[in-house]
């Protein structure tokens, strides 16, 4: 890419009607035109480079409210005033004052005892206050003898307090939105110069340049927080303490892996584009490639990709295709899982609510949307309480396991925990009710909600999917059969495998052995379990 040159005339960038160009030449006409004295020269110059250090260290400060004790600090001893006060809008019609700095201790003492007097709220109200008119005009208001103020307020603390004059500057954020504004009160009459107006004025745009700054800065953060704590409760804990470090741009694993995908999508394009050059031996019909890549898994894309293309040509006869190219996506790197590592004697439990299908149909989503709440939120009590981990709900599914990433001493306590669990949860369903219709009845009646459960063990895959809002899986044939369990069983039964029934197979009440016929997959032996009526 080449450099961009740009010849500027010598009257400047900045156009002559430019609102920076106006405010130069007004401070040059109102304030530098009129001092007379080397004395007035100095503090000038003084105070003006004092509000030009103070943009640095706004931007140094960590967060809002330190911006406004290093703009206090600034402020109280340049301009020797008494009282320096922000007040923030908190809602389209009120104000709070925060952050209040007084010059000396008399003055913090006669205005705390005088605050306490008035039983003034921080919490004020915009309208009929000067503050509420810098809101409405977005212009910095002055009021040089607050005895003869139009605001009831600052006449009474003139009184109350011997506060002469009020200077209230306007804080503004992104695109002139108001924020609140700098409040300078000053025992003296008309005590603030035209020049430490205009200062201060600059003090309050750079303040609002910087709070904004900050408020983005907490936004962001707390959008973070709130991201990494759905995370952490969608992913068990010791899987994030393995993936965390690909959200961590400072990692080595995230650099590989964004080097890699970058990689993958060039390569891709490359092979797309580029031109390839095909000689055939008529001995063997094997494809032999001439290409600028010298990288096998290339080479043979490229010949597949050559090979598709001749297949339609007119002398393209006898061609052997090799679809072993076909892996070079799956090879990619890109394409590879965050995590993933096999698990054994995982204890899978799935339930589903009978009926579910007829209930989304005849009832408004919103009902529906609360029973499944209803009956979930129970099953997440039984979860802690029975130790086993909830993986996931999908509609009206409830998904748990145990012995994923479980402290169990073996196989059998987890199988114990699941089946416990599973129990918990037929009775829990109980205490749900639905309203039941039937065609010849007049009117509804409320009856139980019912689940099927299905149980199953075995060897597991996890695994993390997805760069933008990671899920948690499991996958692998124990995970189908653990699901075919549960569209197998009956309502308020419990339905495991052969597998998992040798772990609890002391536990009383199980029906007959069954050869049950599994979609998509032979028949597999299962056994019933009826909770209610063991427990009755």
């Amino acid at each position: 890419m080449g450099t961009n040159v740009v010849i500027l005339p010598k009257e400047g960038y900045l156009p002559d009607d430019s609102e920076i160009i106006q405010q130069a030449q007004d401070f040059d006409v109102n304030v530098v035109s009129k001092v007379n004295t080397l004395q007035d020269s100095k503090l000038l110059l003084r105070r003006t480079r004092a509000v030009n250090a103070l943009a640095s260290q706004l931007m140094a400060a960590p967060d809002e409210e330190s911006c406004y004790q290093v703009a206090s600090r600034l402020m109280v001893p340049l301009f020797q005033v008494d009282r320096c006060a922000y007040a923030l809008l908190k809602d389209a019609d009120h104000f709070i004052v925060k952050n209040v700095a007084v010059q000396n201790r008399k003055h913090a003492a006669a205005m705390g005892l005088e605050a306490k007097k008035l039983g003034g709220s921080v919490v004020k109200p915009l309208k009929d206050t000067m503050v509420g008119l810098v809101a409405e005009t977005l212009s910095q208001q002055y009021c040089p003898r607050t005895k003869d103020s139009q605001f009831e307020f600052q006449r009474m603390i003139y009184h109350k307090m011997g506060i002469s004059s009020i200077l209230a500057t306007p804080i503004l954020v992104h695109q002139n939105k108001f924020a609140g504004a700098i409040v300078i009160s000053m025992e003296k009459e008309d005590a603030f110069e035209l020049h430490d107006r205009i200062l201060i004025q600059d003090i309050a745009s750079m303040l609002g340049a910087n709070i904004y700054a900050k408020r983005m800065r907490r936004a962001a953060e707390r959008s973070n927080k709130i991201s990494r704590e759905i995370l952490h409760a969608m992913i068990p804990p010791p899987v994030i303490e393995k993936i965390e470090v690909f959200w961590d741009e400072n990692s080595e694993q995230y650099q590989r892996r964004r080097s890699s995908i970058q990689e993958s999508f060039s390569m891709s394009d490359s092979l797309a584009s580029s031109e390839h050059i095909m000689t055939w031996d008529d001995s063997y019909h094997q494809p032999q490639c001439t290409n600028k890549f010298s990288d096998k898994k290339y080479d043979s894309v490229n010949n597949f990709l050559n090979q598709m293309r001749n297949m339609n040509d007119d002398d393209g006869t006898g061609i052997v295709i090799d679809i072993s190219a076909m892996d070079m996506i799956s090879a990619s790197s890109f394409n590879q899982v965050l995590y993933a590592e096999n698990i054994k004697d995982v204890c899978i439990i799935f339930t589903d609510i009978v009926g579910f299908s007829k209930m989304a149909m005849t009832s408004r989503p919103v009902d529906v949307m609360n029973l499944v709440q209803s009956l979930f939120s129970r099953f997440d009590v039984l979860c802690k309480r029975h130790g086993v981990m909830k993986l996931e709900t999908i509609g009206d599914a409830y998904l748990a396991t145990t012995n994923l990433f479980d402290d169990y001493t073996n196989a059998r306590d987890a199988a114990n925990s699941a089946l416990n669990m599973a129990k918990d949860m037929i009775y829990a369903t109980q205490e749900v009710s639905v309203l039941a219709k039937e065609q010849g009845r007049r009117s509804p009646w409320l009856e139980s909600l019912q689940i099927r459960v299905g149980i199953h063990v075995g060897e597991v895959t996890a695994g993390v999917l997805g760069e933008t809002l990671p899920k948690f899986s499991l996958f692998g044939h124990n995970v189908n059969t653990a699901a075919r369990m549960e569209q197998a069983g009956k309502p308020n039964k419990i339905r495991v495998s052969e597998a998992f029934h040798s772990l609890v197979s002391d536990v009383e009440g199980w029906d007959e052995y069954e050869m049950v016929q599994m979609k998509n997959m032979n028949e597999i032996g299962t056994y019933l379990l009826d909770p209610l009526r063991s427990r009755n």
